[in-house]
């Protein structure tokens, strides 16, 4: 039986079966690698922390998808910055917060990760090799910033879109069209919608058109090419005219306030240019300059004149932004302001490496210059205590520190680090058929690890504060199925535990502050004042259903409500009658220790009763302390408490009153614990009634 022969497959030869993967399937690759690189580690992180900028932009997708309106806690935002709420919206729709978050999550990496396609046509369009922009693309998605992709912010959209419209920039600018100049308006228009810092977009593209046109001296003709974008800006400046700068920006009006102070900003934008260095990759970073300085000077093409104009008034401006409110208060570098600046960085050195690298000896002296700076200006001194907070690269270097365990040694570390890449930079320029590809890979690496350090920090950073504050189920008010519930914070409660509470229970709905305290964020929040019998009044009506409220810097208890549900810094209270207040003793923190200051009210169980029996409690302090006195004043007497290290001190008061009774106490300041300044360690207060005490 004769068979039919099957024709048999001939393999393809290797080098045919790669030329079929060109640019950009490998752009793609890089996008998708990145996408799920930053998904998966972004879901290893326990839960925000970065408040209460991530709690406004949960809280107004939720809005949005729940309301169609941009509202916090029912309360009109009036937040400008709408692209991340629009586009993380529909997440919040899953009934479930931590599923949301994860989908949101997810969206910030898709969304970060195409910053790698602007990247690449921009350096395609500076006419640099296809091998050379896909590096830099690479070296887009691998910087330490890309840490913000997990985070519930702005930046993981705005990136493309800054980038984007950069590209589209120097299109526009290089060979004038409808296209590119709608394009350029349109990418920095979203660019704005999602960060109001990039306003200044449209001004560097005005001010880089007439500096081309000085440049070729041309600086009319420069103006007639770019009227489109010229004539649309001048609409667009109407609204802001007739609106007023104020009511344009909203919740960042505050700007306006801000004073300029030339030094301090100078300081800090000098600093903020040197993280630009290492979060670069440093390597690449004296190549980098003298790319930029070409490009202006002695530029191949209008575009990479056109590139070197955009590059270097939009590296000015963000750096001004960021010093400008490092200098207002802030004091702490702000790497969120002008991370944009590294991908064109990167292309910078793409435009020196495609030259050559020429100019070896002006190389070698700025790889110098950098060895001097790495070794006087220690990146410790800008990562303690909570200046790490806005900057990715200073978590990687609180990671090392961490690992280390010693601040002086990691910062040592840092700069020998640093030495050693200067010097690989300088010899590298004296070797230039290879030098490209090595620099590339060490750069790659560098910002490999930097990230991986920055992830490793901000997820232990993340799991210590869902463990400290949210343990186990974070949605406990959510699941407790009690409707609209108000979260009740004290004058000594900390506003990032409060935030953190709002993020993970959609239920809180409004924010209650006890006199005193102060609010979270610039929100929608209700002020308390006591009623005769302790209940808790708004407006001069009573506070009803259910309540959270604080136990970190305070101590309560209610007559009206039975609690159903705590941790270690709430209560969760339902509703049993009207809730009201039987004593509060604010300062007392949930760990025992008492602030410097505080009080202990009392309240009778009807407005008019009286109140007579006697408060107890015990105070002590560690065996390590040194002795303090309590002082106590209360109607009717004051009390002074010698508290003595590693003894019981037992308090009595008597109480009689016909109505609210209060006592008020001061102790010396013994230590800290974090944040806290505290005195002396006291157990919870109680009252005893008894009728015959003030007889």
């Amino acid at each position: 039986m004769a068979v039919a022969a099957r024709p048999a497959r001939l393999p393809l030869p290797r080098g045919l079966l790669l030329s079929r993967v060109g640019p950009l399937h490998w752009l793609g690759a890089i996008v998708a690698a990145s996408v799920v690189v930053r998904t998966l580690t972004g879901w290893l992180r326990a839960g925000p922390v970065y408040f209460p900028d991530e709690y406004i932009y949960s809280e107004l997708g939720r809005s949005i998808a729940e309301h169609g309106r941009p509202l916090v806690r029912g309360g009109s935002a009036h937040f400008p910055a709408l692209l991340q709420p629009l586009l993380t919206a529909p997440a919040w729709l899953v009934g479930d917060v931590e599923t949301s978050y994860r989908l949101v999550q997810l969206t910030g990496a898709l969304g970060m990760s195409l910053a790698a396609v602007p990247v690449f046509l921009l350096a395609r369009r500076l006419d640099l090799g296809s091998s050379l922009a896909l590096a830099l693309a690479a070296l887009a998605v691998a910087v330490p910033d890309m840490l913000y992709a997990s985070w519930v912010l702005a930046d993981p959209f705005a990136y493309p879109l800054v980038l984007g419209a950069l590209a589209a920039g120097v299109c526009a600018l290089a060979r004038p069209s409808r296209g590119a100049q709608l394009t350029f308006l349109l990418l920095a228009g979203l660019a704005t919608l999602a960060r109001v810092q990039f306003v200044v977009l449209p001004v560097c593209l005005v001010l880089a058109t007439v500096a081309l046109g000085l440049r070729e001296r041309r600086v009319r003709q420069s103006l007639r090419e770019q009227r489109l974008t010229l004539g649309l800006l001048g609409l667009a400046l109407v609204p802001f005219f007739v609106a007023g700068p104020k009511g344009i920006l909203g919740y960042y009006r505050g700007v306006l306030d801000l004073h300029l102070s030339p030094l301090a900003i100078g300081k800090w934008a000098a600093a903020d240019a040197m993280l630009v260095v290492y979060s670069c990759g440093w390597v690449l970073a004296p190549g980098a300059v003298l790319g930029l300085v070409l490009a202006l000077w002695r530029p191949r093409s209008r575009a990479e004149l056109a590139f070197g104009c955009v590059a270097s008034l939009f590296s000015l401006a963000v750096l001004f932004q960021a010093g400008l409110y490092a200098a207002n208060g802030a004091e702490r570098i702000q790497e969120r302001y002008f991370f944009y600046v590294l991908p064109l960085a990167f292309v910078a050195f793409g435009l020196f490496a495609s030259r050559g690298w020429p100019h070896r000896v002006p190389h070698a002296l700025l790889a110098g210059v950098l060895i001097a700076v790495s070794a006087r200006i220690p990146l410790s001194g800008f990562s303690a205590a909570d200046g790490k907070s806005n900057s990715p690269l200073l978590l990687a270097a609180g990671q090392l520190e961490t690992l280390i365990g010693d601040t002086g040694l990691a910062s040592l570390t840092i700069a020998l680090v640093a030495g050693l890449l200067s010097l690989v930079a300088a010899a590298l320029g004296f070797r230039p058929r290879r030098a490209t590809p090595a620099a590339l890979g060490v750069a790659l690496a560098v910002c490999a690890v930097s990230s991986a350090g920055a992830v490793a920090y901000d997820h232990g950073l993340s799991s210590r504060v869902r463990m400290n504050v949210v343990p186990g189920n974070p949605s406990l008010v959510d699941s407790a199925g009690l409707g609209s519930a108000t979260l009740v914070q004290s004058p000594f409660g900390d506003r990032g535990f409060a935030t953190e509470e709002l993020f993970w229970n959609r239920s809180l709905e409004r924010l209650a502050l006890l006199p005193g305290a102060a609010p979270p964020d610039a929100f929608a929040s209700e002020r308390l004042t006591f009623g005769p019998d302790g209940s808790l009044l708004v407006r001069g009506r009573e506070l009803r259903g259910a309540l959270l409220v604080d136990a970190y810097g305070a101590t309560m208890r209610f007559r009206g409500a039975r609690e159903v549900g705590h941790t270690r810094l709430y209560r969760l209270l339902r509703p049993a009658g009207e809730p009201r207040l039987s004593l509060y003793a604010p300062g007392r923190y949930f760990d025992g220790w008492l602030g410097l200051n505080g009080a202990v009210r009392l309240w009778p169980e009807r407005a008019g009763g009286r109140i007579a029996g006697r408060l107890t409690f015990s105070l002590n302090l560690p065996r390590s302390a040194d002795p303090a006195i309590l002082r106590l004043q209360y109607p009717g007497g004051r009390e002074v408490v010698p508290v003595r290290p590693g003894e019981s001190t037992a308090v009595s008061l008597l109480v009689c009153s016909s109505g609210p009774w209060r006592a008020q106490f001061s102790a010396p300041f013994t230590g800290n614990i974090g944040a806290r300044f505290v005195s002396v360690r006291s157990t919870q207060p109680v009252f005893r009634a008894d009728r015959t005490a003030c007889q």
